[in-house]
């Protein structure tokens, strides 16, 4: 408990949202939890603490820096077709979510970890229990896929 304020003020002081601070807080004990074997005698454990806690929240800037970064098909289907109606946007939702129901199961899980969750190839791997490589390969079949459905119902949009 007497570590628990110390790292919820830290992360706190860094991101401005008590949520968020509570989430990197969970997130640093289980790291730390996960690797209590490797923890040394060589170091203070506050010293140790706040280096995982450091590295959780490196990782949660890059993981919302890739959020912000990624363009969805969505957006640049309606980049494409300029200003649009609430009607629309509606109508184009739902022939997209009807696209990636499409997919295969698992590429359709390994493209929305990706994609629309923002995690690493790496990361969707370890909780898939599957190869990086194999992750690779699902992204790279999922877009080929999509964009030859989504080339079609621009198509379909447009001319409606």
């Amino acid at each position: 408990m007497q570590w628990h304020a110390r790292v919820y003020y830290y992360f706190y002081n860094k991101v401005h949202s008590s949520d968020e601070a509570k989430e990197l807080v969970q997130l640093t004990f289980i790291k730390i939890w996960n690797s209590r074997s490797t923890l040394t005698t060589a170091y203070p454990f506050e010293v140790q603490l706040f280096k995982v806690a450091s590295s959780v929240l490196i990782d949660s800037f890059r993981q919302k820096a890739r959020k912000k970064n990624q363009v969805s098909p969505l957006n640049e289907l309606a980049e494409r077709s300029g200003p649009s109606n609430p009607a629309q946007t509606f109508e184009v939702n739902d022939q997209l979510e009807a696209v990636m129901h499409q997919l295969p199961p698992m590429r359709r899980k390994v493209f929305e970890l990706y994609k629309v969750q923002g995690y690493s190839y790496k990361e969707i791997a370890e909780m898939l229990a599957i190869s990086v490589k194999t992750v690779d390969n699902h992204v790279a079949q999922a877009v080929k896929q999509l964009k030859t459905l989504l080339s079609a119902l621009a198509l379909l949009f447009f001319l409606s």
